[in-house]
C-alpha cells in the first residue's frame, strides 16, 4: 500500500511538473505576465492546500484553514498590480527610469535610462541581467564589430549576418556600408526586437527595410539554410548566460565556416571581464582550432574581437583607406572616436601566432564540454590577469603598401591605446 501511494503521488507530481512548465512558460507568462502568473499560481497552490486541509479536517485544524484563506486573500491583491510591476522594481534596484518592459516565453526584457557623470544612456536588461547599452563605449565596440571586418575584408563583401540584435547598434552599422546587398540580423527574443527602437546609435536599424530581421535562434538559422555569407558577426550575451555557450563552441565555428563564402570572415566578440584567464584561453582555442587565419582586434578597453577566415586576410592600406573614406562609414566611426583609417588599423592586437602562444595547451570549448558556461557573469579582478597576458603577445600590424607617414600615424594611435590599457 505504501509503495502504491508513493508511486501514485510521484506520477501525478511528474504530470503536474510537465504540464506546469508548458502552461506557465508558454501560455501564462506570455499572455498574463509574470506578476499575474505568479499571483495565480500562489492562489492555486493555496486552494489545493485548503482542499487538502478540509478533506481531513478536525476541529484543531480550523486555524490552518483560516490562515490559508487569508493567504489567498493577500495573493488575490496581486491581481491588481500592473503588468510591468517587476520592471519598476528592477528600475528602483538599478537606480534608473523604466523606458520599456515586456515579458515573453524567453524571458523579461527591460530598457532602463540611467544617469552617469559622462551623460545619460540606456541599458538593456534580459531576465533582470544587464546585457548591453548605448553608451559611447558600447557604441564604439558594437560598430567596430560590424564595420572593421567589412573594411579589412580581402574581397568585395555583399552579404552580412549579425547574430543577436540587442540594442541594434551592430546591425545598424551595416547600413553604413553601401557595398552590402544583403543585411540580415537574427534575434532570438521578439521582445528584444521590440526594445531595440529605444536605443540611440543604431541608425534606425530595427525599422529599416534594408535589414532582414529574423526572429530565430542564430545557430539554428545557420543549420536550417545553406545561405552563404561574406561576413558573420556576433555579439551575443557572455557565455556564462544560459545556453549562449553554444555560440562560442568549436562545433558552432565549424558550422559558420561551412556557411562562409570562399573569402568569408567570422567576427566573434570576446568580452574580457566575463571569463577568467583559463576560460578565456579555452574560448580562443576553440576559435583558432577551426580557422587557419585569425587576427585579434581591440574594440574597447574591455572588449576584443576575433576575426577568422579560411584564406589570408592581408591589411591592404589602399583598400582600407578607400573603404574608410566612404562618407557614411567615416561618419559612423568618427562618432565613436575612430577618425581615420590609421586609427582603425591601430586597434590591431595580434595574429594567429600570438594567439597560439596565448592559449598554450588549453582545451577548446566544445558542445559536450561547455565548461566556460559554468561561471559568474562577471569576474572581478580578472582583467588584471587577462589583459597583460593578451598584450604580452601583441605584434605589429602587417600593413601592405603603407608609406612612412601612414605607418607613423598608426604607431602614434597604438601608443595612445597602449597608455589606455596601462
Amino acid at each position: 500500500a505504501a509503495g502504491h501511494s508513493i508511486g501514485r503521488v510521484t506520477a501525478w507530481n511528474t504530470v503536474g511538473a510537465v504540464a506546469g512548465t508548458m502552461l506557465v512558460g508558454f501560455i501564462a507568462i506570455p499572455r498574463l505576465g509574470l506578476t499575474l502568473s505568479l499571483a495565480l499560481l500562489v492562489i492555486l497552490s493555496c486552494l489545493i492546500g485548503v482542499v487538502a486541509v478540509v478533506a481531513g479536517s478536525t476541529p484543531g485544524r480550523r486555524p490552518v484553514v483560516i490562515a490559508v484563506t487569508v493567504l489567498i486573500a493577500c495573493a488575490s491583491s496581486a491581481l491588481l498590480l500592473p503588468r510591468d510591476k517587476l520592471g519598476h522594481v528592477l528600475a528602483a534596484l538599478e537606480s534608473g527610469t523604466l523606458a520599456f518592459y515586456a515579458e515573453g516565453a524567453g524571458g523579461s526584457v527591460a530598457v532602463l535610462e540611467q544617469e552617469t557623470p559622462a551623460g545619460d544612456f540606456r541599458r538593456l536588461y534580459i531576465a533582470g541581467v544587464s546585457n548591453s547599452g548605448d553608451s559611447l563605449a558600447s557604441r564604439r565596440y558594437m560598430r567596430l564589430q560590424a564595420l572593421l571586418p567589412l573594411i579589412v575584408h580581402p574581397g568585395a563583401p555583399s552579404r552580412a549576418m549579425v547574430i543577436a540584435l540587442g540594442t541594434g547598434i551592430t546591425c545598424g552599422a551595416l547600413l553604413a556600408d553601401p557595398g552590402l546587398e544583403q543585411r540580415t540580423c537574427v534575434e532570438l527574443l521578439p521582445e528584444v526586437a521590440a526594445a531595440a527602437g529605444e536605443f540611440s546609435g543604431n541608425l534606425g536599424a530595427p525599422g529599416d527595410p534594408r535589414i532582414d530581421l529574423r526572429i530565430a535562434d542564430g545557430r539554428h538559422e545557420l543549420l536550417r539554410s545553406d545561405e552563404q555569407w561574406d561576413l558573420v558577426t556576433l555579439e551575443p550575451p557572455p557565455p556564462s548566460a544560459a545556453g549562449v555557450v553554444n555560440l562560442y563552441s568549436r562545433e558552432f565555428y565549424e558550422l559558420v565556416r561551412a556557411r562562409l563564402s570562399a573569402d568569408g570572415m567570422l567576427a566573434q566578440w570576446w568580452p574580457l571581464p566575463t571569463q577568467n584567464l583559463e576560460d578565456s584561453r579555452s574560448l580562443v582555442r576553440s576559435f583558432i582550432d577551426v580557422f587557419p587565419y585569425v587576427t585579434l582586434w581591440s574594440t574597447e578597453v574591455h572588449e576584443m574581437m576575433l576575426v577568422g577566415s579560411m584564406r589570408p586576410m592581408p591589411l591592404d592600406v589602399a583598400r582600407v583607406r578607400s573603404r574608410f573614406a566612404r562618407p557614411d562609414v567615416a561618419a559612423t566611426l568618427e562618432e565613436v572616436g575612430i577618425d581615420s583609417a590609421a586609427a582603425l588599423l591601430a586597434t590591431w592586437v595580434t595574429d594567429r601566432d600570438g594567439l597560439v602562444t596565448f592559449v598554450g595547451d588549453s582545451p577548446p570549448v566544445t558542445d559536450d564540454r561547455p565548461r566556460i558556461e559554468v561561471a559568474p557573469w562577471l569576474r572581478p579582478g580578472e582583467m588584471a590577469r587577462i589583459l597583460p597576458a593578451v598584450l604580452a603577445v601583441t605584434t605589429d600590424p602587417p600593413l601592405l603598401g603603407a608609406d612612412d607617414a601612414f605607418a607613423e600615424r598608426v604607431d602614434r594611435h597604438r601608443g595612445e591605446l597602449g597608455l589606455l590599457f596601462q
